[in-house]
């Protein structure tokens, strides 16, 4: 990942401010008033010890309680400032971090598979979260600090050029070598914080793959073994951390010592000008306090370079997925299908996976008319998943051309090719809500009569008001609640209340016993009624009353006929057969 934070990175940086820029104004504006404050204290408490104490007359009890007012009231400016501009500014960096959120998630649903395929749930769940964090930090604390950073240093510099030359020169000859050291220590913090980003991926990943597989985990009693590659990684990001925080306690605590420096020197020094009637005491005494005083806005300076580099590693990693485009975009004149049965074509199509592999797919071209069913059989990952994965446009083909209706598939908008086009996979996705919820997934506007319908035709309505919380029941991560048989069925209803005109049934009963099986079996037959299917499937009682039956091998389509005319060509079908693999 490049490191450099560049002129474009800034421009986006600085675009998330612009919904809240005025929020951000008087964040800002509160932090000018409150820095003024703390300039004017010092000030005053020195016009307090020179001017009025130094000699008491008849309105020296007058001016000693509009100096202690005075004072009184700065306390209390910079006292609400700091709460107002702390409450203000905690929310809008909140806001920003939900705007960036929103902006990232939306970013991961447009990507294609092929993204989602080359990185792990565990680093997208990283940026998301960890990073963003990092980033609202710096969104809200570092223009603050920054800000009173450059009112306060400066302006203490020229009060005290004011107050006494020599001394000042003397003060601020001793900066150089903070700024070669902070310098310094950038580079090593920018290093440290991708190092720890890097290997907090890593974790996170592991844990995703560990918790997502928990059953295969158990079933071979790995646990220990998982726990032993946990914990490496772990000690590795703990001992990334740890290089961070050794680096951030060298620096920043000798850093904090520095006003303390000073004031020695300046005490040293005053002592001399005072010996020698160039200094007088109520002069040192202020610039004792503003020389104090120096400590506050060098520990904003410092706060600020540590949140800047946590701040950009992680807006780094942001930016870098956020530049990643989709492979797969919708048309600038998108086409919408009217409803009805619609054929699928296939014509001269290859496809591969990216571009160093080999082709999947080569030059293979079919019609399947409306209304009718086709199969595909074949060899596993001969690229029968393949041709329902292009005509659903999770990948884009090669070369060639999938028609739908007699429309490019990359033609069509989104959401027409996503009502047209219904998915039963083998592995079934169900989110950890009740079934009602489940069903009504993909049409959330359905009624719950039409909830119940649907799942009647899928067979599932019996066995759901056995249960005792009905609709209602939830289903647990992954539908780990149901049977392999009920999460199908549960898939089948979906379709059902969505009424697609084309179906994509990718291996739906392969995981299944023969008994679910027939369940399953018998939903899809009356789902399929009416509709153009697409059937891959590696079990005779499944393909053989498809009207057209594709069989693939590496050279594309070798065959295709109905069950029957296969039979009697006694080819690649029948060998199929023969050896039980359908």
């Amino acid at each position: 990942m490049k490191s450099s934070f560049t002129r474009s990175h800034l421009r986006r940086f600085l675009a998330y401010y612009k919904p809240y820029r005025r929020l951000f104004a008087v964040d800002l504006l509160l932090i000018v008033i409150s820095s003024a404050a703390f300039l004017l204290f010092p000030l005053v408490s020195g016009y307090l010890t020179g001017e009025v104490l130094s000699s008491f007359d008849e309105g020296t009890q007058r001016r000693l309680l509009l100096c202690g007012a005075i004072l009184l009231a700065l306390i209390l400016v910079r006292t609400a400032c700091n709460v107002c501009y702390g409450f203000l500014g905690h929310c809008m960096g909140a806001k920003m971090e939900r705007d960036m959120r929103r902006e990232l998630f939306a970013h991961y649903e447009r990507q294609s598979f092929a993204f989602h395929s080359r990185r792990s749930a565990g680093s997208l769940m990283t940026v998301l979260s960890n990073d963003l964090t990092s980033m609202t930090e710096l969104f809200h604390h570092g223009p603050e600090d920054l800000l009173a950073f450059l009112i306060k240093f400066p302006g203490a510099f020229f009060i005290l050029l004011s107050i006494n030359v020599p001394l000042t020169l003397l003060v601020f000859l001793l900066l150089p070598p903070l700024t070669w050291a902070a310098l310094r220590a950038d580079k090593a913090f920018e290093k440290a914080a991708l190092e720890n980003r890097a290997d907090l991926t890593e974790m996170n990943g592991q844990v995703e793959d560990v918790l997502s597989g928990i059953r295969t985990v158990k079933a071979f009693g790995c646990e220990d073994r998982e726990l032993e590659r946990f914990t490496r990684r772990n000690n590795r990001y703990t001992d990334s951390k740890c290089r961070f925080y050794r680096l951030e306690s060298l620096f920043y605590d000798t850093a904090q010592s520095y006003p303390q420096f000073l004031t020695m020197i300046v005490v040293f020094f005053g002592a001399l000008f005072l010996g020698n009637g160039t200094l007088d005491v109520p002069v040192l005494v202020t610039f004792l306090l503003y020389v104090g005083s120096l400590s506050e806005p060098i520990t904003l300076l410092l706060n600020f370079m540590r949140l800047y580099e946590e701040g950009k590693a992680g807006f780094l990693r942001f930016s870098e997925m956020m530049d990643v485009q989709p492979e797969i975009t919708q048309s600038s004149s998108p086409v919408t299908l009217p409803d009805g049965p619609k054929s699928v074509e296939f014509d001269d199509v290859s496809f591969r996976y990216d571009e160093a592999a080999e082709d999947v797919l080569r030059h293979v071209s079919f019609t399947v008319p409306a209304g009718q069913t086709a199969a595909f059989v074949g060899a596993s990952g001969i690229g029968k998943t393949t041709v329902c994965s292009l005509i659903a446009r999770f990948y884009d083909a090669t070369d060639g051309s999938v028609r739908i209706g007699g429309t490019d598939v990359r033609e069509l908008s989104f959401e027409s090719l996503r009502r047209t086009v219904g998915i039963v996979q083998q592995e079934v996705c169900l989110f950890n809500g009740t079934i009602r919820d489940n069903i009504r997934y993909g049409s959330p506007d359905a009624s719950d009569e039409e909830v119940e319908r649907a799942a009647a035709c899928a067979d599932l309505h019996d066995f759901i008001l056995s249960l005792p919380q009905g609709y209602d029941t939830l289903v647990g991560t992954k539908g780990v609640r149901l049977s392999g048989g009920q999460r199908q069925r549960v898939s089948i209803a979906r379709l059902f209340l969505r009424s697609p005109d084309i179906l994509l049934l990718d291996e739906a009963t392969s995981a299944l016993d023969y008994e679910s099986e027939a369940a399953v079996q018998r939903s899809l037959e009356r789902l399929m009624e009416g509709r153009t299917a697409i059937l891959v499937a590696h079990r005779l009682s499944t393909v053989q009353h498809a009207d057209r039956i594709y069989v693939l091998s590496e050279g594309g389509i070798v065959e295709s006929g109905s069950h029957e005319e296969l039979l009697r060509q006694n080819g690649a079908y029948a060998a199929l057969c023969r050896l039980n693999q359908l």
